[in-house]
């Protein structure tokens, strides 16, 4: 009966997290370049059982049952990994010189504090030195590793990704995919961060000028899926005061006939 509750508290520990997920997924519904987290549940490994009667018996060195076994116990379940779903986001028209949109797999490449991260985010604008940066002020940064440099200058980006100041062919914009999707962890503010020994190659998407990429989140899909697991933790809470009822009952008998 014990193991029942912590294979409950199991579920509702793991749909707890599941909620939290799908709760973020909405708060970002708007953002730019955000892309929706999936959190991936796992089993405990499975028990099997016998009955206390069975007897095994050894027949030229291999062990064999003399009755079949009961059958298998779940042990509840928990939380392997929250990943991100990379899906295209659909692009929309901003018209703004600064706003880049990427049309296929990749990310844009920017330096950070921390060092080079990723980010499907395109909403960039000019600082004051009037370098191209992204929300957080984060340089962009070319294929050389260079920052752009606009200053007054028009900037143009074609869809290859060519860099053009005032007509002039100033570098191309850096556009890498990672070789293998678990090569990037999110780590906020729409960034990714590369994981040790991670690399990266040529993505060679296609850049839309004037134009910024939308949360791949379904707002529709994330309620459906915020139910489900509310509706799975609460079906591990009822379980859990059944059982802890149960158990109630049983002490009180034991102590009444003791």
């Amino acid at each position: 009966m014990v193991v029942g509750l912590y294979t409950s508290a199991s579920g509702m520990l793991a749909e707890a997290t599941r909620h939290e997920v799908i709760a973020n997924n909405l708060a970002n519904v708007s953002t730019t370049g955000f892309k929706r987290d999936v959190a991936v549940l796992r089993q405990h490994p499975v028990q099997f059982l016998h009955r206390l009667s069975d007897n095994i018996m050894g027949i030229n060195g291999v062990l064999m049952d003399l009755a079949p076994a009961i059958g298998s116990r779940g042990e509840g379940a928990q939380v392997e990994s929250i990943l991100p779903n990379l899906q295209q986001g659909t692009l929309l028209d901003t018209g703004n010189p600064t706003d880049m949109a990427l049309q296929g797999e990749g990310f844009f490449m920017v330096d950070t504090v921390r060092g080079r991260r990723y980010s499907r985010q395109g909403n960039f604008s000019l600082d004051a030195q009037g370098r191209l940066v992204t929300m957080d002020g984060d340089p962009v940064l070319t294929t050389t590793g260079a920052q752009i440099k606009a200053g007054g200058k028009k900037l143009e980006i074609g869809a290859d990704g060519i860099i053009y100041l005032d007509g002039d062919e100033a570098g191309k914009l850096a556009v890498v995919v990672p070789d293998s999707p678990d090569m990037v962890v999110k780590e906020g503010e729409g960034l990714f961060a590369p994981v040790p020994g991670g690399r990266f190659r040529d993505a060679g998407a296609t850049v839309r000028q004037g134009a910024q990429e939308r949360s791949n989140v379904n707002a529709v899909t994330e309620m459906a899926s915020m139910l489900t697991a509310l509706r799975s933790y609460e079906a591990n809470q009822r379980a859990i005061l059944a059982q802890d009822e149960t158990l109630n009952s049983l002490i009180s008998q034991v102590g009444r006939f003791g």
